[in-house]
């Protein structure tokens, strides 16, 4: 089972402004409790202990916050970016004694992730993404014809199924040691940027498909939206 996780928090959360004009992304809260804190208490409860949060924008609040995440069921070890690291960037910044692989979410994910079926499914591959399922409505009518220009199909306003990135990733050993062999360290790094390489390097990237609870947090109308139907079930 996972030992160890990274949390990617050190983003401004432009698209929530102004709400991160004042808090942090991660300090938002979701009914009573930070966004991190429920990430925090996710990992906790599926037994990791050692956490790495890395942080830059409005950090002290998130560390006067977390602190050293006994109160949550964890170790919290803060990685301090001089500037944006990117989603991936921070790989570089964590010690050479990281046990892998690592389980690594982005700070603004609420997810009923199993984490145990991910675990299974990294010793195959030396990255996995999560993904999850999206139906997006279309508001128009769709139209299908053939070669010779006559009507096919018509459907009226439906819903395309597309596979959308979960933002929570298993990285093993040979992807952190790319990071640090291939990029400068605490360089700009994006996720996509790191499965390229990996696969330019001939690396295994799998994908891991969560059917359960999932939610974005990183838009104003997902967060709102969540934030009230918090609300009404209390």
């Amino acid at each position: 089972m996972f030992e160890t996780a990274l949390i990617v928090a050190g983003g401004q959360g432009r698209r929530l402004r102004p709400l991160t004009s004042a808090i942090p992304k991660p300090l938002l809260p979701v009914g009573e409790k930070p966004i991190v804190q429920i990430i925090l208490e996710h990992l906790a409860s599926y037994g990791i202990s050692e956490v790495f949060i890395s942080v830059n924008y409005k950090k002290e609040l998130i560390k006067n916050y977390l602190r050293d995440g006994s109160r949550f069921g964890v170790r919290i070890t803060y990685i301090e970016e001089d500037s944006a690291t990117g989603t991936a960037g921070s790989l570089s910044l964590l010690p050479e004694s990281v046990t892998t692989p690592i389980l690594v979410s982005n700070a603004d994910i609420m997810c009923d992730l199993d984490l145990e079926k991910l675990y299974r499914v990294s010793t195959e591959f030396d990255m996995v993404l999560t993904a999850v399922e999206k139906r997006i409505p279309v508001p128009f009518g769709v139209i299908v014809s053939d070669d010779t220009g006559r009507l096919v199909d018509w459907t009226e306003k439906p819903e395309i199924s597309i596979t959308v990135n979960a933002g929570i990733y298993c990285i093993g050993d040979r992807a952190i040691n790319l990071t640090r062999s291939s990029f400068d360290r605490g360089a700009r790094l994006d996720m996509p940027d790191l499965w390229r390489a990996l696969i330019g390097g001939s690396l295994n990237v799998g994908v891991f498909l969560h059917e359960g609870k999932w939610s974005d947090l990183g838009r104003m109308e997902d967060y709102m939206a969540l934030s009230n139907m918090e609300e009404n079930e209390e």
